[in-house]
């Protein structure tokens, strides 16, 4: 899957729903990045890794917080953050994009 097809795959989702946020006040136009492949670490298993779409940042311009990822693999999104020690953790699928985003 490239980068774009991930992107098609969001933008289908959302549909006319780009007014839509969360608790956390997530601006779609804002935070949606371009997606890019990144290696994921189990929070539990440092040794597990994950190669997971960054989709989402809930801060985009400081990348922080928590992020949108899409597992090709199950093809469901999920949520991941930075860990104290910078690396990039998945903690876990949620299902679609939009159900992803409410229980951020």
């Amino acid at each position: 899957m490239t980068s774009s097809e991930v992107s098609q795959l969001i933008a289908q989702e959302i549909g006319s729903d780009w007014g839509h946020t969360n608790a956390h006040g997530v601006d779609l136009r804002t935070c949606l990045v371009t997606p890019e492949l990144r290696t994921y670490c189990d929070p539990m298993d440092g040794a597990r890794t994950f190669d997971l779409w960054r989709v989402l940042e809930e801060h985009p311009d400081t990348r922080s917080g928590y992020r949108i990822v899409f597992d090709t693999r199950d093809m469901s999104f999920g949520l991941a953050t930075t860990d104290q020690h910078g690396r990039d953790v998945f903690l876990g699928s949620y299902g679609t994009f939009m159900e992803t985003l409410d229980a951020m």
